[in-house]
């Protein structure tokens, strides 16, 4: 008998517990628990924001499409990052074909590296004009389009000038498949950067640092082959360089402190 009256209390102890749940009686009864989980979802919700899965998962679709349509010449644009004879064939074929990769590859680039900027930005707290969200992530889109269109015409006005046009078109060619290598490089490393937290949060920024440290001495070391080949005089090659790719990038460094 006894045992029958503890089971029947147990059983009506449930079911109270169950109806309190059901009727949110529970979360008056505990307000603690309440408060404590709705900062934690604001505070994941502040941290990754719903744009940020709908942009990446748009990035991967437009990967895709990109590899279901051009895979055989998107894997010979990634051996031209590596030999320099792959990519001077594809310069001289310049089919139509080739052509349309390399306009949504340039598109790709801006796209993941204004995202990767952006979310640098953030992590280390650099915020032009005070820019936030997709303000800021359209800021840094518009300026790596100003900085390419830029570096076209500087180059292609400089090539006019010299009688060079040919060999200025050859060497942007070779110098922008690292930037299509760049744009393809970004892509895990962004959706890894948004989706950890912590140490290995950190460990991805730091590699990320370092993939595209690594794509920087690549273009350097095919700038220096380029004249070789070209049988250009290394310091007409320093001069170049000096005057067409540093100065400026220490112009937008200054210009960047400035607003910053």
């Amino acid at each position: 008998m006894c045992i029958f009256v503890i089971k029947f209390s147990v059983m009506q102890g449930q079911d109270t517990i169950l109806l309190s749940i059901f009727t949110g009686s529970g979360t008056e009864q505990v307000p603690g628990f309440a408060a404590a989980g709705l900062q934690i979802a604001e505070k994941v919700q502040s941290h990754q924001p719903t744009w940020y899965f709908i942009y990446l998962f748009l990035l991967l679709a437009l990967f895709a499409l990109i590899r279901l349509y051009y895979g055989n010449i998107l894997i010979q644009t990634v051996q031209a990052s590596a030999n320099f004879q792959v990519a001077n064939k594809m310069f001289k074929n310049n089919s139509l074909l080739q052509n349309q990769l390399d306009g949504a590859l340039y598109l790709f680039y801006f796209l993941t590296m204004a995202f990767l900027i952006y979310y640098m930005e953030l992590r280390i707290g650099l915020l032009p004009y005070d820019l936030k969200g997709p303000s800021l992530f359209l800021f840094n889109l518009a300026l790596l389009a100003a900085l390419f269109l830029g570096r076209v015409i500087l180059h292609n006005i400089t090539g006019i000038l010299f009688n060079r046009v040919r060999i200025i078109r050859e060497y942007l060619y070779n110098m922008f498949i690292f930037n299509k290598l760049s744009g393809m490089v970004v892509l895990p490393l962004i959706f890894l950067l948004v989706y950890t937290r912590g140490t290995l949060q950190d460990v991805v920024f730091w590699i990320s640092i370092f993939a595209l440290s690594s794509v920087v001495v690549m273009r350097l070391i095919r700038a220096i082959v380029f004249s070789y080949r070209k049988e250009v005089l290394f310091f007409y090659m320093f001069l170049y360089l000096c005057a067409l790719e540093i100065i400026p990038l220490v112009l937008l460094y200054r210009w960047l402190e400035g607003v910053l």
